[in-house]
């Protein structure tokens, strides 16, 4: 569905009675535009003809009601094309988000995280363009300008003829021009634009270096030359904006002077009544008012090409052998051991396999450090045991039975990962606590706190109300390693693995912290613990050491 060609061209079309009247509402308002200018005209011109309070009062009553039809049409307009266009957002990017759930966390790296967001944030959002900046103005113009043709035919076939030509270049030629000149501003403008924020982003951040090594002037210099390029791209920029701008207000004066013209001829044959001529000279600026408005359309229609093509290949994208789980439904209730044989994990894309024929086997109560050099795949050792990435080869034994036998969600509400950088949301201390263990009572919370040794310190501020900033700017990296423990004791994991837990912690406490890590993972209950780290000083505070080579 959606596809036109090799694109999904219909992707932001939105498809509901909102768009549809929305449609309506925008035709309806630029003939209320376009009446309202002619009607006045006219009714102006009879009532210096015809001095009747009545008639003027008429005529004063008539523009009003146009200026409100076309005031009540534009509000309707924007409201359900505005509702139209943000509902079929929101039915996108679930679609999305559900396409790149599978690549998350293990594939993401290969897949691009700046690039998938930037498609589901930048590229959605440009998709509304269609409805909005192409299809509505369109609607809109087309249909004031074909109406215009034929009121203007009804009235003097000639001028009708003269309007209908006009507004074929207008449409064919002004148009496509302005778009080319526009996009010609694009090529001057962004590249400039881009180079002068790199520059000046690259000085504020290393302002200390160059000013040390004395490169402040030669920076300097460059971004005043980069100043002078942007100058020069925003005045090409200006020029070029100008010209579609100028080919329309030519294309409006001619339309103008065809109608003085014809309607003048008119009148003075007094084959019309001389209030028209006011009509045929001020009706073509109102029509041009409304078909100006399409002059954006092929540029939005352009960017739009460019972010559906971008959402298409991210809806069409095929998930990786290595990311395709064996989800079993089975349950896993109690946990016994877990074995690994022989097992191999390769990476989307990548040329070489992380993790080697490795061979680990563990059971409930057993400690175990999991060593090896930097590359050597002790993360992907982690992703692989909370089954967010699959084996390429090997045998992955839970209990006994394959672990594709098992629903991942429950092998994941037995095995816990305490990461490396520990995920501190923007919220209190409840808020954080509560995603292990929605609607724990306050007591477990505090208890929970207690056994990490946190609750002596944010007692003395606002408890479980307190505030911990955005990613956890608040706290400190210690900190936050005991509250990602307390998440995981708070769930109840049965294999703790803790990855990396002192890499953001100095080494003077970080010995202290992981025995403590240790202690309370371990005194919490009948637990596994996996301590993923490279520090070789922390053998003696597990039962054994496992190493993984690097191949």
């Amino acid at each position: 569905m959606f596809r036109s060609g090799n694109k999904h061209i219909w992707l932001g079309v939105p498809r509901d009675s909102f768009f549809t009247w929305g449609l309506v509402a925008s035709a309806l308002q630029g003939l209320s535009a376009v009446a309202l200018l002619a009607v006045s005209a006219w009714l102006i011109s009879r009532a210096a003809e015809v001095t009747s309070i009545v008639y003027l009062g008429i005529a004063i009553v008539g523009v009003r009601g146009f200026a409100v039809g076309r005031a009540t049409f534009r509000y309707s307009e924007r409201l359900l094309l505005h509702e139209s266009a943000f509902r079929m957002l929101a039915s996108i990017r679930p679609v999305l988000f559900s396409k790149v759930a599978p690549f998350i966390p293990a594939g993401m790296v290969q897949a691009g995280r700046g690039e998938t967001m930037a498609k589901i944030v930048n590229d959605v959002d440009t998709l509304q363009n269609l409805s909005l900046r192409v299809i509505a103005p369109l609607v809109q113009s087309i249909v004031v300008a074909a109406a215009s043709v034929v009121f203007m035919w009804m009235l003097l076939p000639a001028s009708g003829f003269a309007l209908l030509l006009i507004l074929i270049v207008a449409f064919f030629v002004a148009i496509p021009v302005s778009a080319r000149l526009a996009r010609a501003s694009d090529i001057f403008e962004s590249p400039t634009k881009a180079q002068m924020a790199n520059l000046s982003l690259d000085l504020l951040e290393n302002l200390d270096v160059y000013i040390a090594y004395g490169w402040i002037d030669s920076k300097r210099v460059e971004i005043s030359e980069a100043e002078n390029r942007l100058q020069k791209s925003l005045t090409k920029s200006a020029v070029s904006n100008g010209l579609g701008s100028a080919l329309f207000a030519l294309l409006s004066t001619l339309a103008v002077l065809s109608g003085a013209f014809f309607g003048g001829t008119a009148v003075i044959g007094q084959v019309l009544p001389g209030a028209t001529l006011a009509v045929f000279v001020l009706l073509p600026l109102a029509i041009f008012e409304v078909v100006q408005n399409a002059q954006p359309t092929l540029s939005a229609l352009r960017k739009f090409k460019v972010s559906s093509g971008r959402v298409t290949a991210l809806l069409e994208r095929e998930v990786p052998s290595a990311l395709r789980f064996e989800s079993g439904e089975g349950k896993l209730e109690t946990f016994e051991s877990i074995d690994l044989r022989s097992v191999s994990v390769t990476y989307p894309a990548s040329p070489q396999p992380s993790l080697v024929d490795f061979d680990l086997s563990f059971k409930l109560g057993d400690s175990i450090m999991i060593i090896g050099e930097s590359g050597a795949g002790k993360s992907t050792l982690a992703l692989l045991l909370t089954r967010l990435i699959q084996p390429s080869s090997g045998e992955f034994l839970i209990n006994g039975k394959p672990a594709g036998v098992f629903d991942p969600d429950a092998v994941r509400r037995i095995i816990g990962l305490v990461e490396q950088n520990p995920m501190v949301f923007l919220g209190d201390v409840r808020a954080n606590l509560e995603l292990a263990k929605p609607g724990a009572s306050d007591e477990e919370l505090r208890n929970v706190l207690t056994q990490v040794g946190l609750w002596s310190m944010f007692v003395e501020r606002e408890g479980l109300d307190t505030q911990l900033g955005d990613r956890g700017v608040l706290i400190s990296g210690g900190e936050a390693q005991r509250l990602a423990l307390a998440r995981a004791i708070l769930a109840d994991f049965k294999v703790f693995i803790l990855d990396e837990p002192t890499a953001n912690v100095d080494s003077d406490t970080a010995k202290a912290l992981l025995s403590d890590l240790l202690r309370i993972a371990k005194g919490a209950g009948e637990r596994t613990v996996l301590l993923i780290s490279h520090e070789q000083d922390f053998r003696r505070l597990v039962d054994r050491t496992v190493e993984i080579v690097r191949r």
